[in-house]
């Protein structure tokens, strides 16, 4: 059995397309940007900064970023867990297995929304300026470190192709969450639900 269990956030515990389509188009009113919601959201799963320089985004980055998460925050009602999560969660935790999560999503939103499951999180990384963000592993290993645990002993529970390269390059295991924002990936295990969590790890 897995001893400890890593968690993307957007996509894999939280349905948030509405609040980042909203956030989204609070951009586009307030800046310059002129690219549609589905260009920014195919890229999710990268930092902010990151997904800005995969479109081609390169002045004002950092008003453009406060303005999102400003935009984010005021909207963040509209991001609910998705079903089963609150249930999967803590029979993850009362196995006796360790609960981290691995997020692009930035620190303040993160712990505003992590605040709201009652669960103690072994690790929670959020993207920053000292390490590189997904599909770079540094906050995966970064976690693990953390969480006192190895590799062998990890999962990655994510949904987007950013989050199987970054768990391939840790030399984690990773399972597809298939109710999430990603296509499915050839020859990777795949969760129809999270509720199948608990029996996949055992």
């Amino acid at each position: 059995m897995k001893r400890l269990i890593l968690f993307d956030l957007d996509g894999v515990l939280l349905h948030s397309h509405e609040n980042m389509r909203q956030a989204w188009d609070v951009v586009l009113k307030k800046t310059d940007v002129n690219l549609p919601f589905e260009a920014y959201f195919s890229l999710i799963g990268r930092p902010f900064k990151d997904i800005m320089a995969h479109l081609g985004v390169s002045s004002n980055v950092e008003q453009i970023e406060k303005i999102y998460m400003t935009a984010s925050f005021d909207f963040l009602s509209d991001a609910t867990f998705f079903p089963g999560v609150r249930e999967a969660l803590a029979t993850i935790r009362d196995m006796g297995v360790k609960i981290a999560v691995v997020t692009s999503k930035d620190a303040p939103r993160t712990k505003a929304v992590l605040a709201q499951l009652d669960i103690t999180y072994a690790s929670v990384q959020s993207p920053n300026n000292r390490f590189r963000g997904k599909p770079a592993p540094d906050h995966l290993l970064l976690a693990m470190a953390e969480a006192g645990e190895d590799p062998l002993d990890t999962l990655f529970v994510g949904d987007m192709e950013t989050d199987w390269q970054a768990a391939c390059r840790a030399g984690i295991d990773y399972v597809h969450a298939a109710w999430g924002y990603g296509e499915p990936i050839d020859s990777v295990p795949t969760l129809d639900s999270i509720s199948e969590l608990p029996n996949f790890i055992q």
